[in-house]
């Protein structure tokens, strides 16, 4: 053996290997980068490594035989007394254990999973765009009435809704196509490059005493050209049946695979009552855009009523009693109706669903978005969603409900998946964009924040929330108010939410323009405002009292958070020991002097709510902590919780340290400087 070793050394097979090594290691690393400017498919890339791996054996076989000599390349000379195989004997070792290796890697190339990614790959066009991917777009009503356009709303929607159903296509989200309407010379390219599909499906709806015609024409976004176009003029009450059709003449004209599963899903007639489906969409179209209207819970409680008005014309109604769910649970979790009772509405409407269809997707979500808001139960509520995922493979509210649990539960990297896939599939709303760049801000990933709202902003997203959001950003990670007091400045008062206010109020407490703080509140109507966080609504006299706090005015800041601690106090009836309400509780507390009560209050609140628990809120109830730890004077405190504070995701960032009035009382203090400078060196 030490002869056979000596051997190859003395016919240079080690440098051969070594050479070959370098050679194939930087052929692998310029075909990653050539092949792919080139388009090359992934399978493509993985052969080109193949092959380079099976010219190893036979490079040594090669330099076993020849050698480099100053007469050129030279038969190598066997050595005395040690048994040397012949040419053709090494020849055939090298094909056989090459094709030992091509079989193996053969086998694991077609039970291996990425056999499956690469068919997708080839499902994707160069641009990068889905070859199966379709936006459906708002149908024009032809009909000589107003009501006329919400019945094509509703026309639109349920094919939109039937094509979701299909695994093998990309739809886009009903809220992203809705700006598109009545759009003058619609530029089909265009609006397939900002939505990022292959297809736009365009239509008209006329309906006439008993009758209703459909017009629908399917267009290749590339090249702006109709590759397929259909009439549907039939009875009125055979609305569903042409929807489904529809449905499934795209699916097969996009050669889409379509299970026996989600076949029958399209057929499935929703309801055949078409006064109770009108009143479902309307509440539908409530529920999914519940974030942007102008208040929250009377838009919510209309869509409980709307709901329940059409579960009483169909009882048999099983979409309605989901959307009657969740705007229930909507109600509920941001407190705009937290007593008992409406967690039963919820419960009651999510049962009635799943009696009805126990195999609904819909269904099953509607249960898991219960257990999330109402009992905070998110490991019953993944138990839901495992069950609803397969029905609803496009579908932006299951993704966004996804994501909130992943985030809660600390599975940051899941979260970021659910939430880039809602983006994907609503590309031009604020709301999905708006949680993925949130999760990347509460883990103090700025950059990859920024790159995600730029992206959306160069795609047209550009109302003043938008521009509001970007900027606060940039204040979150520098503390640099500029941009966003410039953007508040060119925002209109629509102050959805009442998160335009709190944004207003806080740069003018960091201006120390305190006349300017009580304009902005005096300007608002509302009675609650959303925080900064956009998660809790706090009432107006919490923001009366900070001004005042700020400003240094004792008596108007107790007579402020008296008014606030009536407030919260209510809300604890409806909602004992509620962690987060329990928490701005002990906030007041401790402006109002009740150290003790502050601190049982805020520990409390900790204890109740431990970041083991949720890992979105209990970051919350920690930084109220010390906040309350910071409002009565136990410095120590605060500094310890502020260190544990950034050793984990959250809203407290360098931006709000720095410049917020809330921490004034521990700036004097070096510890203080040193924590900026600790997060300074970690940015």
């Amino acid at each position: 053996m030490r002869a056979f070793f000596h051997e190859l050394k003395r016919r240079r097979v080690y440098r051969v290997a070594l050479a070959y090594g370098i050679f194939a290691s930087a052929m692998i690393q310029v075909g990653g980068t050539i092949l792919p400017i080139f388009h090359a498919p992934e399978w493509g890339q993985q052969v080109f490594v193949v092959l380079i791996a099976i010219g190893f054996p036979f490079a040594l076989v090669l330099g076993w035989l020849y050698d480099i000599t100053a007469e050129g390349i030279q038969r190598t000379p066997n050595a005395k007394g040690l048994r040397v195989y012949s040419g053709r004997q090494l020849w055939l070792v090298a094909v056989a254990g090459t094709s030992i290796a091509a079989l193996a890697l053969a086998g694991y190339w077609f039970w291996h999973p990425w056999r499956n990614a690469t068919k997708e790959t080839s499902d994707v066009s160069s641009n990068g765009i889905p070859a199966k991917s379709i936006a459906v777009l708002p149908f024009q009503n032809l009909s000589p009435d107003n009501a006329g356009t919400f019945f094509a709303d509703g026309v639109q929607d349920q094919i939109l809704t039937n094509l979701a159903k299909v695994s093998d296509l990309k739809v886009i989200s009903h809220t992203s196509v809705q700006q598109y309407r009545n759009q003058p010379g619609r530029n089909v390219r265009e609006i397939g490059r900002q939505l990022g599909v292959a297809y736009i499906l365009e239509g008209t709806v006329q309906r006439a005493p008993g009758r209703v015609r459909v017009n629908a024409k399917l267009i290749d976004a590339l090249t702006d050209s109709q590759i397929w176009a259909e009439s549907y003029d039939r009875d009125v009450a055979d609305l569903f049946v042409i929807q489904s059709d529809l449905a499934q003449a795209i699916v097969n004209q996009l050669q889409a695979k379509l299970s026996p599963q989600q076949k029958a899903e399209i057929e499935e007639t929703p309801t055949r009552d078409l006064a109770a489906f009108d009143l479902y969409l309307q509440a539908k179209e409530i529920v999914d855009t519940y974030t942007e209207l102008q208040d929250p819970g009377s838009s919510l409680l209309k869509a409980v009523r709307l709901l329940d008005e059409a579960t009483e014309r169909d009882p048999n109604f099983v979409l309605a009693y989901c959307y009657a769910s969740r705007a229930h649970n909507l109600l509920y979790f941001f407190d705009l109706d937290s007593t008992p009772k409406r967690i039963l509405l919820g419960e009651a409407a999510v049962n009635n669903a799943l009696r009805l269809r126990p195999n609904s997707a819909e269904a099953h979500l509607a249960m898991a978005d219960h257990y999330f808001r109402c009992h905070r139960d998110y490991e019953r509520a993944q138990e839901e969603l495992a069950i609803a995922r397969p029905g609803l493979p496009n579908s932006v509210p299951f993704f966004n409900l996804s994501g909130y649990i992943n985030r809660r539960q600390g599975h940051w990297t899941e979260a970021e998946r659910d939430f880039a896939t809602s983006v994907k599939l609503d590309p031009r709303k604020p709301n999905a964009v708006n949680l993925l760049a949130d999760t990347f801000i509460l883990e103090r990933r700025f950059p990859e924040a920024r790159l995600v709202s730029d992206r959306a902003i160069a795609a047209g997203m550009r109302e003043p929330i938008d521009l509001i959001r970007r900027a606060s950003l940039d204040f979150s990670e520098t503390g640099d108010p500029t941009t966003l007091r410039a953007a508040m400045a060119a925002a209109p008062d629509t102050d959805v939410g009442g998160g335009e206010t709190s944004w207003k109020i806080l740069i003018a407490l960091i201006d120390r323009n305190y006349n300017e703080a009580r304009r902005v509140l005096a300007a608002s109507r509302r009675a609650d405002f959303l925080d900064v966080d956009f998660t809790f609504y706090f009432p107006r006299a919490w923001y009366e009292g900070l001004i005042a706090r700020a400003e240094g005015d004792k008596t108007k800041t107790i007579a402020a958070f008296k008014a606030a601690r009536v407030i919260f106090e209510t809300r604890l009836k409806n909602k004992p020991n509620d962690p987060r309400t329990l928490a701005v509780l002990a906030q007041v507390d401790a402006n109002l002097g009740n150290k003790e009560l502050a601190l049982q209050e805020a520990q409390k609140a900790a204890a109740l709510m431990p970041v083991s628990k949720d890992v979105y809120d209990g970051a919350l109830i920690l930084q109220g902590l010390a906040q309350v730890y910071t409002w009565t004077g136990d410095y120590d405190h605060a500094f310890d919780e502020l260190q544990s504070l950034l050793g984990m995701p959250g809203y407290i960032s360098y931006g709000y340290l720095k410049t917020d009035p809330a921490w004034e009382p521990l700036r004097k203090d070096p510890r203080f400087q040193r924590l900026l400078a600790s997060m300074v060196s970690k940015k």
